[in-house]
């Protein structure tokens, strides 16, 4: 059984969600955490942000004992319901289905009657490095959507939803009940539950020392490199734009 959840405040997704996944994944990098960046895993919302605590599903290989039982609702002791509703059932504001296809890109985890229920529960998004089954109907949701494809198939022939809340893999990434999944256009981060609060300033740092380093590049036509990697020159400069520029740091410009 998993370690009880480490249930991260909606304060603190509120300003992760603020970081750029590449700051975060060097924040993590130099942490030690250098496998979580799912592959495979995705955008199929562009111009959506995630950033939720994940609940997560494990499906396992098909066989027809195992449809059986949970086809009639019977899956292990206290629960009443089938291991894929279970899971969605269980979202609520701030959570985020993460389904574990073991990387059957082209495989439905669920479809747009099933993931309505995410809409229903106001959560804050899907990823799965399954496919999603009427994904064309699924992104008109709202809610982020990262997975291995869109299909029109359904899934249960290959695979089926079986242990909900317990550690998972997806897109090769090792996922906690719990931990934080930042999604953008490139693709989907976790960042461990525990490392959350640890790393939010740092990130936010690196972003404004970054902003403070581009604004100077395109205001005086000069080349970055006396400056980056970050450096004595770039923390004055630093400097200096902050007393230009007081209050939060801006919005990234547009690529």
């Amino acid at each position: 059984m998993a370690e009880p959840i480490k249930k991260v405040s909606d304060r603190v997704l509120s300003r992760l969600a603020a970081a750029d996944n590449a700051t975060v994944l060097g924040m993590l990098s130099r942490r030690g955490y250098l496998k979580v960046y799912m592959r495979g895993v995705r955008c199929l919302t562009p111009g959506r942000r995630l950033s939720a605590r994940a609940v997560t599903l494990r499906y396992l290989p098909s066989r027809p004992d195992l449809a059986k039982r949970i086809a009639t609702g019977r899956y292990g002791e206290g629960f009443n319901v089938t291991p894929r509703w279970h899971a969605l059932e269980s979202l609520g504001p701030g959570d985020c289905f993460v389904g574990d296809a073991m990387g059957l890109s082209q495989v439905s985890t669920g479809g747009d009657v099933v993931f309505s229920t995410i809409v229903a529960r106001g959560a804050a998004g899907l990823v799965t490095d399954g496919a999603v089954r009427d994904g064309h109907k699924v992104v008109k949701y709202g809610f982020p959507v990262y997975a291995g494809g869109s299909t029109p198939t359904i899934g249960e022939p290959d695979i089926l939803p079986y242990e909900v809340n317990e550690p998972v893999q997806c897109g090769g990434v090792l996922v906690w009940p719990g931990d934080i999944l930042l999604g953008d256009d490139d693709g989907v981060v976790v960042v461990p539950s525990q490392l959350a609060e640890e790393i939010i300033d740092e990130a936010v740092h690196h972003d404004e020392m970054e902003e403070a380093l581009i604004d100077h590049v395109l205001k005086n036509k000069v080349s970055p490199s006396r400056f980056y990697p970050f450096n004595e020159e770039t923390s004055k400069l630093y400097e200096r734009w902050k007393k230009q520029h007081k209050g939060p740091a801006r919005k990234k410009r547009a690529p």
